[in-house]
């Protein structure tokens, strides 16, 4: 037999068949997450869509909200002269944003025109002061005979571009007032763009003739958007109002989900359009596919090493075991023959196949309990292939195996198995057992009775007296064949070699109770 099994066909073949059948898994789950891409890409677009036109709403509300406070006052001036004793309020009110530097207003009382500008400190200027395009603007809309109380158009200036937002009164004494905002939207741009910096969204506001109001590119401003607005052929969002399509955009250079939605601001029909870079959201999805091969390697690979190492161990063990049979007696030959039949039995297949099974199911749905999973798969290993050499172990070690042994049963059949029932003496944690006997008694528990959500399985591991007692509810299965026995037996041997201790088990008020005598030092033999 090889010292190395690295290099036998043996594990290379185990290592291929478990890298194909990862392999395998791998590549479904991968075949999910891409059916599921699009619409997950989809719901996080949206969602960012959703977000970053409630902050654009919001902040707008803010810019004009001094026009609507200075709006709702306006009814109780009956005359100009009310206006003007009341004017630093208005003014006041009307640049209440931080944001919003400059104001105006214009009265005709009979023949006399009042033109004045409002500065962020609350001052104002005379006639002189206003621009040209402001007062051109202004006196269209003091001798229109349009009864619209909102009022806005959009000038292009040597600047930039410029809002002008107005509401417009009629005073009892005939005066007509139209009090206002001059914004400019190159400064509102900049201003935007520090609200919400970290998102990795462009947003644009075109208006009706499809000229950019606002653009993170501020050169754009004022100028045509490539291809205009359109809404036709587009899908619908669930609000009904808001279309999206899949566009390369000019600003970003690369594929974007484009948002198009309604945006008006003084009866003005703006649209706003959102733009949300594709490899945001694949990201995030192929980020998800990479930890999971990395999962799927790593498990690969920890159980090649548990196979290597069990061979190793083994061997180790199966050496020690033929030199004991030779020079001891035949009721220690018995005990070892015990003790490996055990430790084979431990090693079978079937609960390592069972054992990859629940693991699979988890990785997809659960990755962080996985991870748990395979520790807790590592560690029992571990312990099995690592006995004491006098088939003993402390009982603290031993309820702490079996504690983990029935977290992988726990994951496999959920519900239907209860919480397990710990509660030892803390003076009986430093007393001895037999090796693997309490999770011995929990895996026969499990194997011969039912195991169901409407009949849960109850264990319970407690101190009584001077030993341990495994307790379960009694269900029995009728389908299990007869098992001979071994894991009691293998208790009966230990206890019998290491001298006069009476293993008790039976079925007592409804359940079935084995009981453990403690020895409290052992001798090696």
């Amino acid at each position: 037999m090889k010292n190395s099994v690295y290099n036998s066909r043996y594990l290379i073949t185990i290592g291929v068949f478990i890298l194909l059948c990862f392999s395998g898994i791998g590549f479904f789950i991968t075949s999910k997450f891409n059916k599921r891409t699009e619409r997950i890409s989809m719901d996080m677009a949206t969602s960012i869509y959703q977000l970053k036109s409630n902050v654009i709403n919001n902040e707008f509300r803010g810019f004009i909200g001094g026009l609507n406070n200075a709006e709702l006052i306006i009814p109780q001036f009956k005359s100009a002269n009310d206006f003007l004793k009341g004017e630093k309020l208005i003014n006041a009110l009307l640049l209440s944003h931080s944001k919003i530097k400059h104001g105006w207003y214009a009265m005709i009382n009979g023949r006399d025109t009042v033109y004045r500008t409002i500065r962020e400190n609350g001052t104002h200027d005379q006639h002189g002061e206003i621009l040209p395009y402001q007062k051109k603007w202004i006196h269209s809309q003091l001798l229109s005979k349009d009864t619209i109380t909102r009022i806005g158009t959009i000038i292009n200036v040597e600047d930039s571009i410029h809002g002008l937002l107005a509401t417009r009164h009629r005073l009892a004494d005939s005066s007509t007032l139209i009090l206002g905002l001059d914004i400019n939207f190159k400064e509102l741009q900049r201003y935007l763009w520090g609200v919400d910096s970290k998102s990795r969204a462009s947003i644009y506001i075109v208006d009706e003739q499809g000229d950019y109001v606002l653009s993170p590119d501020e050169k754009q401003i004022g100028k045509q958007m490539p291809g205009g607005v359109r809404t036709t052929g587009l899908e619908k969002l669930a609000d009904s109002i808001s279309f999206y399509e899949i566009a390369t955009s000019s600003y970003l250079g690369m594929p974007v989900f484009r948002f198009y939605t309604p945006f008006g601001i003084s009866r003005m029909k703006w649209t706003m359009v959102l733009e949300t870079p594709v490899f945001v959201i694949d990201e995030d999805v192929k980020a998800i596919e990479k930890y999971v091969f990395l999962m799927l390697i790593a498990t690969t690979l920890i159980i090649l090493v548990l196979i290597e190492w069990s061979q190793v161990k083994w061997q180790k063990q199966f050496m020690l075991r033929q030199q004991a049979e030779i020079l001891a007696a035949q009721q220690e030959k018995e005990n070892a023959i015990l003790q490996l039949d055990k430790l084979k039995e431990k090693l079978d297949p079937h609960f390592l196949f069972n054992s990859l099974s629940s693991l699979n199911g988890l990785i997809e749905e659960q990755p962080d309990l996985a991870k748990a999973f395979v520790v807790k798969l590592s560690r029992v290993y571990r312990y099995v292939l690592d006995p004491t050499p006098n088939g003993l172990e402390e009982v603290s070690r031993e309820v702490s195996f079996a504690s983990e042994y029935f977290f992988l049963l726990k994951i496999r059949f959920g519900e239907a198995l209860a919480s397990l029932e710990i509660d030892i003496d803390p003076q009986h944690s430093s007393a001895y057992i037999p090796f693997m006997s309490v999770q011995t008694l929990v895996e026969n528990a499990v194997k011969h009775n039912i195991v169901s959500k409407p009949q849960p399985l109850h264990i319970s591991i407690r101190s009584v007296g001077e030993g341990i007692v495994v307790t379960n509810n009694l269900q029995l299965r009728n389908d299990v064949k007869d098992s001979g026995k071994q894991g009691l037996k293998y208790l009966q041997g230990i206890y019998a070699h290491f001298g006069d201790f009476q293993l008790s088990y039976g079925i007592k008020n409804g359940t079935y109770q084995c009981f453990l005598p403690l020895i409290k030092k052992p001798s090696t033999p």
